[in-house]
């Protein structure tokens, strides 16, 4: 009950539960220094059926398809946060790469008997035995899949970059690029780690993640004044609010270096909920459109200082689907 009460407290005031925030991140950051990196960060298909875990891996592997354009993986991937579950890499096997790399900085807990049920359920429909080395499902014993934990994707692709060069045709992520502490400093690494002519492909959430929401409207995230922020984020992986302007601006400068072309389409706007088929801003419906943007103006007086400029179109954004091929 005591619990309880002082939860509610701390769900009632951003500010407290920010404090509350830090304090968690100094505790993460002292267990990661020890090399103490299971996390319950990634954990997708705990709570599904079989059925909603192979939909949901269907749905990531056919979503990477569409938007990026082209009709069958190839080649070697890398694979950032795949969490508690390499199916959709079995599906790019299957669908004809060399080999996935699976780059994680947490150890994610799972259940393996729930996994090898998994990895069952979309053999059976997707006939993927060949991948599997030994008598029942192991993931850490799936042919041609290589796991990488325990190296933020920051530092593993500034490495790659710098010891092994263009080794990838498609490197691609699901939810996972919010997490970074700063995604901004890794993308310039993955383009280096990329082949001419290879993908980046990164769905991003740009939403609190449950920070302050349900208790309080969806842009209470970026009230929390930037060093406030910064320490709640810098271990644990909390959202990093590197919005949608950000991307372009560094997109942009690499377009215009002749190393990339890309395009952002929108995946989701605030007060609005999902735009599907995703698209760029300016083909959404105007009246969504209004919506949103009416949402961000009446809550932007109270804006940390860092986003108080931003356009209210960026701002109404939160989250996209981000395409990038190299030249």
């Amino acid at each position: 009950m005591l619990k309880q009460t002082a939860k509610k407290i701390i769900n009632r005031w951003p500010m407290l539960k920010s404090a509350a925030f830090v304090a968690d991140d100094v505790f993460w950051g002292t267990k990661l220094a020890m090399g103490m990196i299971s996390s319950t960060a990634g954990v997708a298909h705990l709570h599904f059926s079989e059925d909603q875990s192979v939909r949901y891996i269907e749905k990531a592997f056919n979503d990477y398809k569409q938007y990026g354009a082209f009709q069958k993986f190839y080649g070697v991937v890398a694979e950032i946060g795949p969490g508690d579950n390499a199916g959709v890499s079995l599906l790019m096997r299957r669908d004809g790469c060399d080999r996935v790399d699976l780059i994680d900085r947490f150890l994610t807990r799972k259940d393996f008997n729930q996994q090898a049920k998994i990895y069952s359920a979309l053999s059976q429909k997707y006939d993927l035995d060949e991948f599997k080395t030994e008598n029942v499902w192991n993931e850490q014993a799936l042919a041609g899949i290589n796991w990488v934990v325990g190296e933020p994707a920051e530092i593993y692709f500034q490495k790659c970059a710098r010891t092994r060069g263009q080794i990838y045709d498609f490197i691609v992520s699901r939810d996972v690029l919010e997490h970074l502490y700063n995604p901004l400093d890794a993308l310039p690494y993955m383009i280096e780690c990329l082949k001419p002519g290879g993908r980046l492909l990164h769905k991003i959430d740009f939403r609190d993640h449950g920070l302050y929401t349900p208790e309080h409207h969806e842009l209470t995230f970026l009230e929390i004044p930037t060093p406030i922020y910064r320490l709640m984020s810098r271990n644990v992986g909390r959202p990093n609010r590197m919005l949608i302007h950000r991307y372009r601006e560094l997109l942009s400068e690499m377009q215009q270096a002749s190393s990339i072309d890309y395009s952002l389409l929108v995946t989701q706007l605030v007060s609005v909920g999902e735009i599907s088929p995703h698209r760029e801003f300016a083909d959404i419906d105007r009246e969504k459109q209004r919506q949103a943007i009416a949402f961000v103006d009446s809550h932007r007086s109270k804006f940390a200082d860092e986003f108080r400029d931003v356009d209210s179109r960026d701002l109404a954004v939160s989250g996209i689907f981000l395409i990038a091929t190299k030249r």
